[in-house]
């Protein structure tokens, strides 16, 4: 009985989702919720799988610090322990929070500082690639290879003898060597269009505040006639084009720094119809956990697009249907359809805050001179 009034407390509360028919449990908990009444929330869903409680056992008592938005009971405890220097402990019957017993003085004035809240900033550089779906795989990219900037090419693909010597070519001009393989993404970039296979539709860099949400769009708002309750008529705008939602969170560990990415990128286009407007839209959400300077790919963004066309004979094919058929026996419709893969670049940087950015600046002008 106790524990049906926590839940229907926490669900009308609006801090846990509803579980599906099948599979596990979503919990989404606000980063201004105290560690304890998290703890309990979380407990419920870990004694239905475990049957094992969780306990704070730690010196820590204020609020968890991090958005938690539809995640496993057992992802959202690790990155409760990871935001505020703790460690989770699995023993018999129970889950245990605990102090992390590697904190140094270092470690304890910076958990300090992050718990009164982080001034810094967050700067995500991304590169949003709309490319052939078909080319993309034929070059046999490994993108879980990204690191500073280059990745590694699978010269033993199935399809890697059709790519283009451009890509070895202009990627051995930069890099000196093709030892591994390796390829400027840069490079990469600039080949696929110049080879009319692809467009970067959108580079945008974006700072944010540690625990604000940023937003980038590159497109348009659409408007749709809609009716109120008194008949009168007003416009209803939605966003279309490709739309980055970012909301980046700084964690300290041990002096070293994480950013927790919870973000989603959309690619949508609006058309009018004779009844209502269509949009079609393409989206993906994502939490990720970056080190300082780390980059990430999201891909998996597929659209198709239809190119009609007619082949055959000059001037015949074109001709009308009623002159004896010939348009009929001397061309052809065809149907050309290419996939499309959205694919988005992001790097995470941690950027000081601007008081320490303006100090630094007064130090190098005071060696200068």
């Amino acid at each position: 009985m106790k524990y049906f009034k926590l839940l229907l407390l926490i669900l009308m509360l609006g801090l846990v989702s509803l579980p599906a028919q099948t599979g596990q449990a979503l919990v989404s908990i606000n980063e201004n919720t105290p560690v304890n009444d998290a703890i309990q929330i979380l407990e419920i869903y870990a004694q239905r799988e475990t049957a094992k409680k969780i306990l704070n056992m730690s010196s820590f008592g204020g609020v968890i610090g991090i958005p938690l938005n539809n995640l496993a009971w057992s992802k959202a405890l690790d990155l409760i322990a990871l935001r505020n220097n703790l460690k989770v402990v699995e023993q018999a019957g129970y889950f245990s929070l605990q102090d992390n017993v590697v904190v140094n003085a270092t470690t304890t004035a910076v958990a300090e500082e992050s718990s009164k809240g982080s001034t810094k900033q967050v700067r995500i550089k991304a590169v949003a690639l709309l490319a052939d779906k078909a080319y993309m795989r034929s070059l046999g990219i490994d993108w879980s290879t990204l690191l500073n900037g280059k990745v590694n090419v699978d010269v033993g693909f199935s399809g890697a003898q059709n790519v283009p010597g451009s890509i070895f070519n202009v990627g051995a001009s930069h890099l000196g060597s093709l030892n591994g393989n390796t390829i400027e993404v840069n490079t990469l970039l600039k080949t696929i269009e110049s080879d009319q296979k692809g467009t970067v539709i959108a580079q945008p860099v974006l700072t944010v505040s540690s625990g604000k949400r940023g937003y980038i769009q590159v497109g348009q708002d659409i408007s749709v006639k809609t009716a109120d309750d008194a008949g009168n008529t007003q416009d209803t705008f939605f966003a279309t084009g490709v739309i980055l939602d970012i909301l980046p969170t700084i964690i300290n560990v041990d002096g070293k720094e994480l950013v927790h990415l919870i973000l989603s990128i959309e690619r949508s286009t609006g058309t009018p119809g004779a009844v209502s407007t269509i949009i079609n839209k393409t989206k993906s959400s994502t939490e990720l956990v970056l080190y300082d300077g780390e980059e990430s790919v999201i891909g998996g963004l597929y659209d198709t697009d239809e190119i009609h066309s007619r082949g055959g004979i000059p001037f015949l094919r074109n001709l009308p249907w009623w002159v004896f058929g010939i348009r009929y026996l001397t061309g052809y419709d065809k149907v050309e359809k290419k996939e499309r893969e959205l694919m988005l670049l992001i790097k995470a940087d941690v950027v000081d805050d601007a008081i320490s950015r303006a100090q630094k600046a007064q130090a190098a002008a005071r060696e200068q001179n």
